[in-house]
C-alpha cells in the first residue's frame, strides 16, 4: 500500500470491515478520523491486509500467507523440542522462546477471530439488504 497522501486539503486514509478489509479514501484534511477508518497505511508487505480495531494494527488476512507464517512456526516448535531433547535449551531460553511463540499462535488465533463477521457488521449487511431506514 502507498504512503498517506495529502491532495488539496484532503488526506488519505483506509476503511477496513469485515466486508471491506482495505480500501484507501481521501478525507477532508480537517476530519475527525474515526471508525471504520484509519489514516495509518497497512505495511506493503502484507497481501491483503485488514484492520485490527482491538489492537490498532494491521494485519495479514491471505490464508496462503498464514498457512506459511503457522508451517514457519510449526517448523520452530519441532526445532525446540528437539533441543529440549538434547539439554541445548536452558530453562530460561526455553521459557523465552516458548513465550514467543505462544505469543505468535495467539496473534494468529486472534486473527483469525478477527477475520470473522462481527454482530455489527452482520447487522450492517442486513440493514443495506432490506432497504435500511423504512
Amino acid at each position: 500500500m502507498a504512503e498517506n497522501k495529502e491532495t488539496k486539503g484532503f488526506i488519505q486514509v483506509y476503511k477496513s470491515t469485515n466486508t471491506v478489509p482495505c480500501e484507501p479514501w481521501f478525507a477532508p484534511a480537517d476530519a475527525e478520523i474515526a471508525y471504520p477508518f484509519v489514516k495509518e497505511a497497512p505495511d506493503p508487505k502484507l497481501k491483503s491486509p485488514k484492520y485490527d480495531w482491538n489492537n490498532y494494527r494491521w494485519y495479514e488476512t491471505d490464508g496462503a500467507v498464514q498457512g506459511q507464517q503457522l508451517a514457519e512456526i510449526a517448523k520452530q516448535v519441532n526445532q525446540l523440542k528437539d533441543d529440549v531433547a538434547n539439554g541445548k535449551v536452558s530453562d530460561e531460553a526455553l521459557n523465552q522462546q516458548l513465550g514467543t511463540l505462544v505469543g505468535l499462535v495467539s496473534q494468529g488465533a486472534i486473527e483469525q477471530q478477527a477475520s470473522q463477521p462481527s454482530k455489527d457488521d452482520k447487522a450492517d449487511s442486513a440493514a443495506k439488504s432490506d432497504g435500511g431506514d423504512k
